[in-house]
């Protein structure tokens, strides 16, 4: 009897302690507890099905959910500029028959590069997390910091510009907004995405060194400085092997070398393999599920050259059988994966959509940016601001007047709630005594209607209406349907017939100003000397026409500055000659060459310089200070500068600090930008600016070391305005 009792004791005190741990969370669901101990419990609850599982999306843009332990789904948005719609391919999103998802429209990259505000970039990026939450996603598919090696590349306005330094400032502050608001960030496309042409094909040859000074900077800083929570591979083959199973890159570079502890992320459809994607260091295959394998059987997928579906669970675990991968390369992607999500609040602060959406707090920030951004290339004479007891009457001219061009085209296209026109902007700023008329002059390249003489007398009407008024403003450019993802500009030119137009307007009428809205530079030696002063607009989001009104009349001061050079024409470009490649091969033969240090170091004289920027109001540069005279190996500079507005106007500048190596064993450039602040200024105020240089500044990478060098010797700095226009010189020594 005793014996039963003890035995069904025993029984009960088993069934309560079961029913004890049913009832108790596992380890990995306790916030309380550190983020390693919940990835290492949750992962080793997991079969190897389920890890496996884990490895390929489960939709167009959410990662694959595990219902049974309460994994939940990443849920993503495109990026960089806002929030956009996550159903389909930005073919299918940007569809008009497509129901868009809004948001608020912010700069584009190259517009918000232009400001040179990493403080403003971080605004941004906290402001467009806040959206992606409110919307109920997670993850945000930005920034792009590819570097703008040619100025036909149909991406270059996503990015920040030709300067590894000041995308890698960027970079970093947009992706701390973004993680400070519990998103992801998806820092892309690593590595060396510089052309559409051909992207899933081209074979880019770039040698070590390019690599690690031009084109890694900004990933690195990423990484290394920002934490960032995931980094998106790139389409194109690099060195001969695809981003997505090139260990160099993900593995050896990304991982060990720079440390990174979050997810690798491929951009949508650039896999080609399984056991070699895994090996090389991809822990996330997009897109997956039936979205994934519907939009693989259309005919122009394939011929676009896009793969995907090769991290399918079946195929994981067959390779893993095949001996092909280790099943620690996959619990190493999938433990990447829990870390983000476990560090990101996913499992303990879901995104719930119905949160506010362009507030407008939002919209200040956008229009905040836009007006920084622009850059005031010419102003002879004082053309600019346009002065309302003057002028009683204006003309507004052009294809890009009447229409906002919140951003470039393709997959970061943002549609808003609202977007301000160059012509509502002008109309709104101007006095009330000032009469403001439109006519259009040429329509865009491609939705030309009408035969010749049609558009003659289009062309005509302007003219005549320029003739009439006291002045005239042309905006020209670019639209979504020529600068676009997927393919690159035909030429630097503008679309057909806008330059024709630009010329005829300013013989009618000498105070001509033009606006240009475009995402990377374009050719003006055909007109640039007729009209008295340019303002290139970029594609300023949907607070662009206010930023270009309050530019233009004076309610604003213009303080961009140019994050990449403007070449006279497309054969003075570095990379000219080795663009777009022969047989799907492009060598990258200019080396570290690329944008000023290119025009610099063949002595190419550009139509505007990197870093040029006119203001309404004036600067002086004095007292340039460096100390100590001798900085020793592993110890830091420092450079102090007096800056004071001369001007009449408060301003703002943006005082550039670049470096050169006199004598070096190997060819170094004329000069490199390693420092910058943008200092606003009351008129008649000063401040003294100061910068710290530590060794990083000084070094280049040596490929016999397979190592960053900083050799000693002399250093020049030089402060200035642009990089063709310094103000101030010194020199230190670096010792050993």
């Amino acid at each position: 009897m005793k014996r039963t009792f003890w035995i069904l004791a025993s029984i009960a005190a088993v069934a309560a302690v079961r029913a004890l741990r049913a009832q108790t969370p596992p380890p990995y669901r306790n916030p309380k507890l550190a983020v390693e101990q919940r990835v290492e419990d949750l992962l080793s609850r997991m079969t190897p099905q389920e890890k496996a599982e884990m490895l390929a999306g489960g939709g167009w843009m959410e990662s694959r959910p595990n219902q049974r332990l309460g994994i939940p789904a990443i849920k993503m948005a495109d990026g960089p500029m806002g929030v956009r719609n996550w159903a389909g391919s930005s073919a299918v999103t940007n569809a008009r028959a497509t129901k868009p998802v809004t948001s608020t429209a912010f700069p584009a990259g190259i517009a918000m590069a232009s400001g040179w505000d990493p403080e403003l970039a971080e605004r941004e990026g906290r402001a467009i997390a806040q959206e992606v939450k409110a919307l109920g996603r997670d993850m945000i598919l930005g920034p792009t910091v590819n570097i703008n090696r040619v100025p036909l590349w149909g991406r270059n306005f996503e990015g920040y510009g030709e300067d590894p330094y000041l995308a890698a400032r960027m970079g970093v502050a947009y992706i701390r907004g973004v993680q400070a608001e519990g998103v992801i960030p998806s820092v892309k496309h690593f590595a060396a995405n510089n052309q559409e042409f051909e992207r899933h094909r081209i074979d880019e040859a770039v040698s070590a060194r390019a690599l690690h000074e031009i084109y890694f900077p900004a990933f690195r800083a990423a990484v290394q400085e920002a934490g960032v929570w995931a980094v998106m591979s790139a389409y194109n083959k690099l060195n001969g092997r695809w981003c997505a199973e090139n260990a160099a890159l993900l593995s050896d570079t990304l991982k060990k070398r720079w440390g990174f502890q979050g997810f690798v992320i491929s951009d949508w459809g650039s896999t080609y393999s399984t056991a070699g994607t895994i090996n090389a260091g991809m822990d996330l295959e997009m897109p997956g599920g039936e979205p994934m394998r519907a939009w693989m059987q259309r005919a122009e997928t394939r011929q676009d050259g896009n793969g995907a579906g090769w991290l399918e669970a079946d195929k994981v675990m067959a390779a893993i059988a095949a001996g092909e991968v280790r099943q620690a390369a996959v619990d190493d992607a999938v433990r990447r994966m829990l870390r983000v999500m476990f560090t990101a609040g996913l499992f303990d602060r879901p995104h719930v959509a119905g949160g506010e959406v362009d507030t407008p707090e939002r919209q200040a920030v956008a229009r905040t940016a836009a007006t920084q951004g622009m850059v005031l290339l010419k102003n002879a004479n004082g053309a600019l601001p346009l002065d309302g007891d003057q002028i009683r009457s204006l003309a507004v001219i052009g294809p890009n007047a009447a229409v906002a061009r919140n951003g470039g085209g393709g997959s970061s296209l943002v549609r808003s709630n609202y977007a301000v026109t160059p012509l509502a902007g002008i109309e709104e700023r101007a006095a009330p005594q000032v009469k403001v008329r439109y006519a259009l002059g040429v329509a865009m390249e491609g939705s030309q209607a009408g035969d010749a003489a049609a558009r003659q007398t289009a062309r005509d009407e302007a003219v005549a209406l320029a003739r009439q008024s006291d002045a005239a403003v042309v905006v020209a450019g670019y639209a979504p349907q020529l600068e676009s993802e997927g393919f690159d500009r035909k030429s630097m030119d503008l679309p057909e017939g806008q330059d024709e137009l630009i010329r005829a307007v300013a013989e009618a009428n000498p105070r001509t100003v033009v606006v240009v809205v475009a995402g990377a530079p374009v050719t003006m030696t055909g007109w640039i000397d007729r009209v008295p002063a340019v303002l290139y607009a970029w594609y300023g989001g949907q607070e662009a026409g206010h930023a270009i009104g309050d530019l233009l009349f004076g309610a604003a001061n213009p303080s961009g500055k140019l994050p990449v050079t403007f070449p006279k024409e497309w054969k003075d470009s570095p990379a000219y000659g080795h663009y777009p490649g022969e047989d799907l091969h492009v060598a990258y033969s200019e080396g570290i060459y690329v944008g000023y240090r290119g025009f610099d170091q063949r002595n190419v004289e550009p139509l505007f310089p990197f870093g040029h920027g006119l203001s309404y109001t004036t600067f002086e540069y004095s007292g340039l200070a460096i100390t100590p005279a001798r900085m020793e190996a592993g110890k830091t500079v420092t450079v102090t500068m007096k800056l004071r507005n001369t001007g009449s106007r408060a301003g703002a500048e943006v005082v550039q600090l670049y470096v050169h190596q006199t004598h070096a064993s190997t060819d170094r450039p004329p000069k490199e930008l390693k420092a910058f602040r943008r200092v606003a200024l009351a008129a008649g105020e000063s401040q003294t600016v100061k910068f710290t240089l530590g060794t990083d500044a000084l070094s280049f990478y040596s490929e016999a070391r397979q190592d960053w060098v900083a050799e000693p010797g002399r250093f020049e700095v030089l402060a200035g305005a642009s990089s063709r226009d310094i103000r101030l010189q010194g020199a230190f020594e670096l010792g050993r």
